[in-house]
């Protein structure tokens, strides 16, 4: 059976079979198919999933024996992994970028995420690789230069997707303990969400669907589908110049060595990523997807990996990302493509 999107990715009715059988459209085809690709709007959303990396195809890699149409589409219907070609065309790049940013050892969570969500060399700044929060030479980078801070001064509208349940503000207040992206936010007055926010459609669960909240927290919410989250999402991406969304289960699983933690959130972030790139073409949004270094790649190993990472843009605003060849490219490239 061929692996590929619905028709309706392409803005068409989809035709008897379209959910059973699909086939990959190239770009060139969905531009003839729906003419208002081209038109596209400055409105980029980036998904940040946490510890994935393109590494050797195998039976430790998850990526070699799921099936993931939505990751296989980003990666222009070829495998996820360290054997897949680039791509660099007019609306859709796909690339394996350097997560180790010239400093040795493995890279870390911290000074990568913080080096993503600035453009600077941030395990460079702190002499070594840190995480999984930020390191103390981050915080004032973080406050200076985060991409919130940077994409308002072009006097844009952000916001950060994710919605967070009270005990992460407990413990995170308590302690003054923030991840790189919520710290991100405090410095640049970007709104951090919460299940209120999620109850109206208004932001986007960790795990996507919020099942863990119910699982793990008891909390009563409603749970969407992938569909469904991937859908406000991208409502919320059309109501600003710059959204970012932050998925951190992975590298949980990648730690766990877990193949059914690994099958869990791939299965459920490649339904998510199917739609999202349905919803970026049909309201000519740009994606941006990358990571902070490589782990759920490599299941025989609990650690993070020296492999690359993947970076995809995907939408009318990738030129602007043609330069990115590591996690400090990434901001200027938004930058570049909002400021144009």
């Amino acid at each position: 059976m061929e692996r590929t999107l619905s028709a309706s990715i392409i803005g068409r009715p989809p035709e008897d079979g379209d959910g059973i059988s699909f086939r990959l459209f190239t770009l060139s085809e969905c531009t003839t198919l729906n003419p208002l690709w081209p038109l596209a709007l400055n409105h980029i959303l980036l998904v940040f999933i946490d510890g994935i990396g393109l590494g050797p195809p195998g039976d430790f890699n998850p990526f070699s024996f799921l099936s993931l149409p939505g990751f296989e589409l980003l990666s222009g219907g070829n495998s996820f992994d360290d054997e897949s070609p680039e791509l660099n065309g007019a609306k859709h790049i796909y690339r394996h970028i350097d997560a180790g940013l010239g400093v040795r050892g493995l890279p870390q969570s911290g000074t990568g995420q913080a080096s993503l969500f600035t453009g600077i060399n941030c395990a460079e700044a702190a002499g070594r690789h840190f995480g999984p929060f930020p390191h103390s030479s981050s915080r004032p980078i973080l406050a200076s230069y985060n991409v919130f801070s940077q994409v308002k001064s072009l006097g844009l509208d952000v916001a950060f997707a994710n919605a967070y349940p009270p005990i992460f503000f407990k413990h995170a207040h308590k302690r003054n303990r923030w991840s790189v992206t919520t710290r991100s936010c405090l410095e640049s007055d970007t709104r951090i969400r919460n299940l209120d926010d999620l109850e109206k459609g208004q932001a986007v669960a960790a795990d996507i669907t919020g099942q863990r909240l119910v699982d793990h927290l008891g909390l009563k919410i409603n749970v969407s589908s992938e569909t469904e989250a991937a859908v406000n999402l991208a409502d919320l991406s059309s109501r600003n110049a710059f959204t970012a969304f932050e998925y951190f289960h992975t590298d949980k699983a990648g730690h766990a060595r877990s193949h059914e933690e690994a099958e869990k959130c791939l299965v459920s972030l490649s339904s998510f990523l199917v739609q999202l790139v349905a919803e970026s073409f049909n309201r000519t949004l740009t994606l941006v997807l990358t990571s902070d270094h490589g782990n759920l790649e490599n299941l025989a190993i609990k650690t993070h990996t020296e492999n690359p990472v993947p970076f995809v843009a995907f939408g009318e605003l990738a030129p602007s990302f043609y330069g990115v060849r590591s996690l400090v490219d990434i901001v200027p490239g938004v930058i570049d493509a909002l400021s144009s």
